[in-house]
């Protein structure tokens, strides 16, 4: 029973508690509604008041003015019309906004018209009955057809005739200096005289344009008669103040503010009641859930309890897949360290076997290069993973910029296919590279970035597809959404194994790979295809793969390159050619063939050699083209059969596929030359110009590349082997070469031989002393002429863009990556001293 009466009690209490809270937070909002309304009526009267103090002000300068003008006019004879009218125009009347009136020759002068005008009766009479000074309300103006609101004054001219002046101007510009503004343009404002006519209306949308009379508008209203009649009366003792009506079915508030310069108007602000009131409904409705909130408090205190039973789970849970995760990590991470310790010992292995093998037979040369390619094959494998884990890190990080420069898309791809070409010939594969309207090959992108993405792709390809199945290299342009970007899309798809759909989601995560017996088997860390999705959404891009087991991978990379204004002239047209292409990969065919009508070209296809051999032998062909692949049988025998439409027609064999082993027999069956795919329009328009017109080559006409011989390099390396090995290199391609061991050195040595001595300088740039940079600054800071000019190359590891821009800001003119590549170190080399004499 104690315990029933306990509960009542507190039911009793939690009533009584929630309805003097209700009682008081209605008495709360009421007395925050009035404060607010009192508040915002204030605030309107003010800024009325100030529109009014504009106005007057406004006014009061042309009264001002029509006085002084008046002052001046009392010292003239009405008679002297010249006198007049000049004074008229210097008061700044040329535009006939000041008129004066003889009232007793009743003649009117302006600044418009010589001499005075007679004036008609009415005019006068109205001219007439002004007395003193003061406004006119709106009239009319005959002259210019214009609503107009004048100031006037009376005065006596020098004869003791009396004069009326008066300055007039559109009733639009005075009320462009009313229009008053409340409430997010909701209100509005009129000028009105005692009467309620409406002399000015705002240019406000909801200005009623059919009404004259202020009073006529709230009468049509049904507001009050009384409150009409108060309103009235306010007006007519020139009294200031608020009142409310009905306007356009809804509440209005009218604040009205007499003028002091014109005797009888008013300014008035109509604005709706609902806008000023939304304050206060706002601080009304926050109210109103701040009490539902504290009635809600005894429930919310009473699930507390059970809300932190349900975090104290969740927390819990949390710790729990944290847990997991962290050691799902710490797997993914341990296996990552498995398969580099293997890909790394790999290689190394090799490494240290086969060397210790060329010591043991360092008197059998064939065996010792033997040996030495395949340690240089294993110290490839090797840096290559080592960019790799580089790579993740920096992209990781967010340190990883692109270095943006235009670019050949053709040689680039030039470049994929050469690569790719040894293994898949080793493994007897079908490849294929294909361009599909690409009409821009100069673009600007980072070349070293983009090569890695598609070297990424075509060495998964080569890796997961058996021997004798097919890759397929495609690109294709298309139109880019970004204006002045090319949008390419790169395929590359394989006939291999495939992969479940299950991995595909994880494809792109680091550290993984599939778990498959024939996976497990080919070398790969996990990384590759991390970092080129990361590369690809560095430029902005998109990547995708479509697999499925047995059925073959596909990816498919999309981005928009910027155009370069490099190579984007127009090339010199070519005269009408016949062309006969003929391979049997119909993509490739119908590429090249849209290529070639572009360029001018009459072109029949056939769908490979024996299809092209079966055609008449009456038909003519300028040049002919034929696709070949080394795992064909018989592919080469379809030359002979083609030779029959034309020995003297130029055959060249296009291919994606190192065609160097049947390089002989090829041109002993006819071929004239070879062309390597992908078939871009410039190297159609080379073929074209070099097998059908007779041209010479571009290769003919720049002549045999320079030589280093006789050439004299300055190497800075402090490392002694790597010195040995670059210098060992430069001296077999004929350049003498002198080395130092840091770059403070170099500095010396350099500044210590007369101008032009040294054709090329190379600067590691970490040595100790003195870094390659601040000695390539030091050497562009001397004061002799070669110090600007001479070729300075960075030799370094460091091979980021960061990093090859930061050797480019200390004045260097190139950059080689360790390990040196050769061919790259020669081609950048010569390019330097091309035009440098020897």
């Amino acid at each position: 029973m104690k315990v029933k009466h306990r509960v009542v009690a507190v039911v009793l209490l939690v009533t009584l508690a929630v309805a003097a809270l209700l009682a008081g937070g209605f008495f709360y909002i009421h007395s925050v509604q009035n404060a607010l309304w009192d508040m915002a009526v204030t605030d309107i009267l003010e800024v009325t008041a100030q529109g009014r103090h504009a106005l007057d002000v406004y006014l009061e300068k042309d009264a001002d003015a029509l006085h002084l003008l008046a002052v001046e006019l009392a010292e003239e004879q009405p008679g002297d019309a010249d006198a007049i009218q000049e004074k008229l125009r210097l008061a700044g009347g040329d535009e006939g906004d000041f008129l004066c009136v003889d009232l007793e020759r009743e003649i009117a002068y302006t600044s418009l018209r010589e001499g005075g005008v007679p004036l008609r009766e009415p005019q006068l009479e109205v001219f007439q009955a002004l007395q003193g000074q003061g406004m006119r309300e709106p009239f009319l103006e005959g002259r210019t057809g214009v609503w107009t609101v004048g100031v006037y004054e009376r005065f006596f001219f020098a004869d003791g005739t009396a004069g009326y002046l008066q300055k007039v101007q559109p009733r639009s510009e005075i009320a462009d200096r009313f229009s008053l503004s409340f409430y997010g343009n909701t209100g509005f404002s009129y000028v009105v005289n005692r009467e309620g006519a409406i002399l000015i209306r705002s240019q406000h949308r909801n200005s009623n344009r059919t009404f004259q009379n202020l009073f006529d508008i709230i009468d049509l209203q049904g507001n009050s008669a009384q409150a009409v009649d108060s309103f009235q009366a306010a007006l007519a003792d020139g009294q200031r103040g608020v009142a409310r009506f009905q306007y356009q079915n809804e509440d209005y508030v009218f604040c009205y503010v007499p003028l002091e310069n014109a005797d009888g108007w008013y300014v008035v602000s109509i604005v709706p009641d609902g806008v000023i009131m939304e304050q206060a409904e706002t601080i009304t409705r926050h109210s109103q859930v701040l009490f539902a909130f504290i009635l809600a408090a005894v429930l919310v205190l009473a699930a507390i309890f059970l809300i932190y039973r349900h975090f104290s789970r969740r927390v819990l849970q949390m710790q729990e897949a944290a847990r997991e995760a962290a050691e799902s990590a710490n797997r993914s991470k341990s296996r990552f360290l498995s398969n580099m310790s293997h890909d790394i010992r790999t290689p190394m292995n090799a490494v240290l076997g086969m060397a210790r093998l060329a010591a043991d037979h360092a008197e059998e040369p064939q065996k010792v290069r033997e040996y030495m390619k395949n340690i240089q094959q294993s110290g490839q494998l090797l840096v290559g993973l080592i960019n790799d884990v580089l790579d993740l890190s920096k992209i990781e990080s967010g340190k990883m910029t692109l270095r943006t420069e235009a670019a050949s898309l053709a040689d680039l791809l030039a470049d994929m296919v050469t690569v790719t070409q040894p293994i898949v010939r080793q493994r007897r594969q079908r490849f294929e590279a294909v361009a599909c309207q690409v009409s821009h090959e100069t673009l600007c992108f980072d070349g070293l970035r983009l090569r890695q993405v598609l070297l990424n792709l075509l060495s998964n390809a080569v890796k997961f597809t058996p021997e004798g199945g097919s890759i397929r290299l495609e690109v294709e342009e298309t139109p880019s959404p970004c204006e002045g970007c090319a949008h390419l899309i790169f395929r590359v798809s394989d006939s291999g194994i495939g992969m479940k759909a299950e991995f595909l989601e994880h494809f792109f995560t680091s550290f993984v790979r599939e778990q498959d017996s024939r996976i497990d088997q080919i070398e790969g860390s996990g990384l590759g295809m991390a970092i080129t999705k990361m590369l690809v959404d560095l430029m902005g891009g998109t990547i995708s793969v479509d697999s499925a087991p047995g059925k073959g991978t596909a990816f498919t990379v999309e981005v928009d390159l910027p155009l370069s204004s490099e190579g984007a002239g127009g090339s010199p047209s070519l005269p009408p050619l016949r062309v006969l292409v003929a391979d049997s990969d119909e993509p490739s065919r119908q590429a090249a063939a849209a290529a070639l009508r572009d360029l001018g070209a009459e072109v029949q296809t056939a769908e490979g050699g024996e299809a092209a051999a079966q055609r008449p032998q009456k038909e003519e062909w300028d040049l002919v083209l034929l696709g070949w692949q080394p795992t064909d049988p018989d592919g080469l025998q379809a030359v002979r059969a083609i030779r029959r439409l034309g020995k003297g027609v130029p055959l060249l064999l296009t291919s994606a596929c190192d065609w160097s082993p049947a390089e002989e027999e090829a041109l002993a069956l006819g071929v004239t030359g070879f062309l390597q795919k992908p078939l871009f329009p410039s190297a159609l328009r080379r073929c074209l110009r070099q097998y059908a017109l007779g041209e010479a080559s571009e290769e003919e006409a720049q002549g045999e590349e320079v030589s280093l011989a006789g050439r004299r390099i300055l190497l800075a390396e402090d490392n002694p082997l790597n010195r040995e090995i670059a210098q060992e290199l430069l001296q077999s391609f004929g350049a003498q070469v002198e080395a130092v061991e840091n770059g403070l050195a170099c500095v010396e040595r350099f500044a210590s031989t007369g101008p032009d001595f040294f054709d090329l300088i190379l600067l590691d740039v970490h040595m100790p002393v003195m870094g390659g940079h601040e000695a390539a600054r030091q050497i562009r800071a001397m004061v002799r002429a070669d110090a600007a000019t001479v070729p300075i190359l960075a030799m370094t590891a460091d091979v980021f863009a960061e990093d090859i821009q930061a050797a480019m800001d200390a004045g260097m003119s190139g950059h080689l990556a360790k390990p040196l590549d050769v061919p790259a170190m020669l081609r950048e080399i010569s390019d330097q001293l091309r035009q440098k004499p020897a």
